[in-house]
């Protein structure tokens, strides 16, 4: 079947008449029998019976547009995402990033962007890793954000800044300790746990088991920013990703990377085959200048020791 008898074909099933088919597609009704007829021509079988006046399909056109339902549902994504090709064609950056990455890297890299590119509108997501590789693939987007996303064939990964994994604690548990870097005085406190399915939580979870160290879990979260909001709150202790880390008050938050440290990676996501446009090159340079400036306080922080 051609296009447009598919397209004719679905029309007069989902209205159930050749003339009310031929009102939703703007077109007249003999245009639509002769479509039909034609179709019926190169199938070889009927599509339709008539009973009642109105048109009722074969069990050949049931099975049949079982499978026109899907195909047309990959039609329709084609359209989007020609909608989506022109739209982002200019004046607009399309930027999709994990909710920590959002909250605190994200704002300071556009802060430059935006005064040198004052009339470019800025279409931002904070959403999961899984949703901004959606959004890629369906050219919703123009760059994605993550922390070491999972390699695959349909987005490639450019590497951005290097991080590593973050102890963060509420400040007030620090009074009366004589030693931060030793992991005894969080003995006892709660800890808000992350997901281990992610290449990071794996990382931290078998540094962790190295060490012999188990904490039980008083909270469970699904996101750094969470994390992060929750120990801020002084409702617990959490391991985060230091460009989380670092957007977090150091009055409130005391902030102690690992030894040994556990490294990652901050990842600019795009699709497969596409090329980095100019204001996305120019974000990658706000993102290089906005990590370098959270994280330079790594290099003299006073580190936990998970052994």
């Amino acid at each position: 079947m051609r296009l447009r008898q598919i397209e004719v074909f679905r029309a007069v099933m989902l209205t159930g008449s050749a003339s009310a088919a031929a009102r939703w597609l703007n077109v007249s009704q003999p245009v639509v029998s002769r479509v039909i007829r034609h179709a019926e021509t190169q199938l070889g079988f009927a599509l339709f019976e008539r009973v009642g006046g109105r048109l009722s399909p074969t069990p050949e056109a049931g099975a049949l547009f079982a499978q026109v339902k899907r195909a047309w549902g990959e039609i329709e994504r084609v359209d989007a995402m020609a909608a989506n090709l022109r739209r982002g064609a200019s004046g607009l950056l399309r930027v999709a990033a994990t909710p920590s990455l959002a909250t605190h890297l994200l704002p300071v890299a556009l802060h430059a962007l935006r005064a040198a590119h004052p009339d470019v509108v800025y279409d931002l997501w904070a959403v999961h890793t899984r949703q901004i590789e959606d959004a890629l693939l369906a050219y919703e987007v123009d760059a994605g954000l993550a922390i070491d996303p999972v390699a695959q064939v349909t987005v490639s990964l450019s590497p951005v800044a290097a991080g590593e994994v973050v102890l963060v604690a509420p400040r007030p548990w620090c009074d009366g300790v004589l030693r931060v870097d030793e992991r005894g005085w969080l003995d006892g406190r709660p800890y808000i746990a992350l997901a281990s399915d992610t290449p990071l939580g794996q990382r931290l979870a078998q540094a962790m088991e190295a060490a012999g160290w188990e904490p039980p879990a008083a909270l469970r979260v699904q996101t750094y920013a969470l994390a992060a909001t929750l120990v801020s709150h002084g409702l617990g202790f959490a391991f985060v990703d230091s460009f989380t880390a670092a957007g977090l008050d150091p009055a409130r938050v005391v902030r102690l990377p690992l030894a040994p440290a556990v490294p990652c990676r901050l990842q600019l996501m795009r699709a497969a085959g596409t090329t980095s446009s100019v204001l996305v090159s120019r974000l990658v340079d706000g993102l290089h200048e906005a990590a370098d400036a959270q994280t330079r306080w790594l290099a003299g922080a006073t580190r936990l020791s998970l052994a």
